[in-house]
């Protein structure tokens, strides 16, 4: 890969004093690196910006679909994220779960997206490396000569190319390998951290008749995480139709922090936590089950933040797509409702009690079950 002759000698013009030096041998490497870097990103951009194109073709083509089997809302769903896209051109931090086309085609269009990333970042490490090389076996021959001038000069253009902003970003995009198939990004685990989790902030509702002692001495602060990586998919076609299936369990976790703001909890205290469900057929209300777990001392104006063991759910989908007829969907399964949260201290007495939905003052006791 070579320059033309006037730009390569304009490009040594444009160069610094000492760069200007370099030993006649390793011009020719230097010139390759520098046209490499700017080819790398203009043909990387290139490549990046034909797959946004042909994610947004796709979408219009799902777009269509969505409205002849009038299916107005995922309709909405495709358009807003048409719209989304088409400003930002970045891929959504998580995947959309519904429509299931949406899902599955930012999933592959996910996939081609880091594996064209890290091709275009890997092949400029290569191009740094073998540049570097390249300085290194020129510097070795000059070594012998004793020129230290030369010497100086070598290690300042080697102290360069590693200090490049560009390279030190491709370093960082190459550290980790993008996934080895569409699987990976389908199916992948969502707890792995907060930011792999869906979150929510759950409201807490407090009894009516609570004591003002209760409501001033203590608080309690509660988001739900759901995971979703334990559900699986499957397809299944047949003369004139398509269906896909989505079932396993989901994990609910909360996150709770306990606050001692002008009464301190006593060590050998517990919360009790009551989870609640609701069927997604019959949207009929369910207790599930109960958890206990044994707190430290809280000192007053101090906090403790703990995350249970949680609640997991069965949950099913099935979507079947028919020529001409349309799509039918079917539901199985619960989720998540809402829980109620009882302070007790060592002794069993309740320090204080929350709940979350409103509705779920119906169901709040004095005293929080033994199972």
């Amino acid at each position: 890969m070579r320059l033309p002759c006037l730009t390569f000698f304009l490009l040594l013009g444009s160069l610094p004093s000492w760069a200007a030096a370099l030993p006649k041998e390793i011009l020719p490497a230097r010139e390759t690196f520098e046209v490499g870097l700017e080819v790398s990103d203009k043909q990387g951009a290139e490549r990046l910006k034909t797959l946004g194109d042909e994610y947004l073709k796709q979408l219009v083509g799902i777009e269509r679909e969505m409205q002849s089997n009038a299916q107005f809302r995922a309709l909405v769903t495709v358009h807003d994220e048409w719209l989304r896209f088409h400003k930002a051109r970045l891929m959504p931090p998580r995947l959309l779960e519904d429509p299931v086309e949406l899902k599955e085609l930012q999933a592959l269009t996910q996939f081609r997206l880091l594996q064209t990333q890290y091709s275009n970042e890997l092949a400029l490490v290569k191009l740094a490396e073998h540049y570097v090389q390249e300085l290194s076996s020129v510097r070795a021959n000059n070594e012998k000569q004793g020129t230290a001038s030369v010497l100086k000069t070598l290690d300042e253009e080697r102290d360069r190319v590693l200090g490049l902003v560009r390279l030190r970003k491709a370093l960082d995009l190459t550290k980790i390998r993008p996934p080895a198939s569409l699987d990976a990004i389908t199916n992948s685990v969502a707890d792995a951290g907060d930011n792999d989790r869906v979150r929510r902030v759950m409201e807490l509702n407090k009894p009516n008749n609570e004591a003002l002692q209760a409501t001033i001495g203590y608080a309690i602060r509660t988001v739900i995480y759901e995971d979703t990586s334990r559900i699986k998919a499957r397809k299944s076609e047949g003369a004139g139709s398509r269906g896909r299936s989505f079932d396993g369990m989901v994990l609910y976790t909360p996150r709770i922090t306990i606050v001692s703001q002008h009464s301190e909890v006593p060590s050998g205290s517990k919360l009790v936590i009551e989870y609640f469900s609701k069927s997604i057929a019959d949207r009929l209300r369910h207790r599930e089950t109960s958890e206990s777990v044994l707190l430290p001392r809280i000192d007053r104006g101090e906090s403790y933040t703990f995350e249970p063991k949680g609640l997991q759910l069965y949950r099913s989908e099935q979507v079947t797509t028919i020529q001409r007829v349309g799509v039918s969907r079917s539901y199985g399964g619960n989720e998540f409702y809402g829980l109620i949260l009882h302070l007790l201290d060592p002794d069993g007495r309740v320090l204080l009690q929350r709940f979350s939905p409103q509705s779920l003052d119906r169901e709040l006791n004095v005293r929080p079950p033994d199972k």
